[in-house]
């Protein structure tokens, strides 16, 4: 249960990569990282257009100097500032999460990234023996996995009450998905969507450093 309590004397510095205005999932991750007051927005490369994202980036409340142009840039500066970004959300289109979690990496921050974490088991076992290297924690955003009827499902299992599963059939609807959302955002149509349609998508699910690999992949 959430009562908005502090857990800890010193938030953790952190930053967003994506999740700029309009963004659904950039909003999720900002309202669930500071509702308990563990982590403290401190700079951001909100935006793949540099004005937008800055302009966006004061309306959160993040200083002018400290919403840069990219990540690359942001990873870069941060890190000569005392007071730099200790923890970096990745939320940007799919294919670009690879590179972006590796690059927070060898910058020496914790990455909480959007899923799917990367496309291929070479490139998630790179990034776990980066991420023990470096002694950070790489996490990808399973929310559901801890949903009550997710839970329900669990024990109902666990006590026999279903019997032998053999096939799970599980549907999500997004009512505003009943149209191309690339032509109504312009953020998401820079064809990535068509790069990756040839591409396996490997999910990964991951422990702190520790990562098991579902091997079933499928075509997004």
């Amino acid at each position: 249960m959430y009562y908005g309590e502090k857990k800890i004397e010193k938030p953790i510095r952190w930053a967003m990569v994506g999740g700029g205005k309009g963004s659904q999932i950039g909003y999720i991750h900002r309202s669930a990282a500071m509702r308990d007051f563990n982590f403290d927005l401190v700079a951001g490369a909100f935006d793949i257009d540099p004005e937008r994202g800055r302009e966006f980036g004061k309306q959160l409340h993040v200083d002018e100097d400290r919403c840069y142009p990219d990540y690359k840039t942001m990873f870069a500066k941060e890190a000569k500032r005392q007071d730099g970004i200790q923890g970096v959300s990745i939320a940007t289109p799919n294919g670009t999460h690879f590179e972006i979690t590796k690059a927070a990496l060898l910058a020496g921050l914790h990455v909480v990234c959007e899923k799917p974490l990367c496309f291929t088991t070479e490139e998630a076992e790179e990034l776990e023996a980066l991420a023990a290297k470096q002694n950070k924690i790489v996490g990808v955003t399973y929310g559901y996995a801890g949903h009550q009827v997710i839970e329900e499902a669990r024990q109902l299992i666990a006590e026999g009450m279903l019997g032998k599963i053999r096939i799970v059939n599980m549907q999500f609807s997004h009512g505003f998905h009943n149209v191309a959302v690339e032509k109504i955002q312009p953020p998401q149509n820079g064809g990535w969507i068509q790069r990756l349609q040839d591409r396996p998508m490997c999910w990964v699910m991951w422990e702190p450093i520790r990562c098991t690999y579902l091997k079933s992949c499928f075509r997004i």
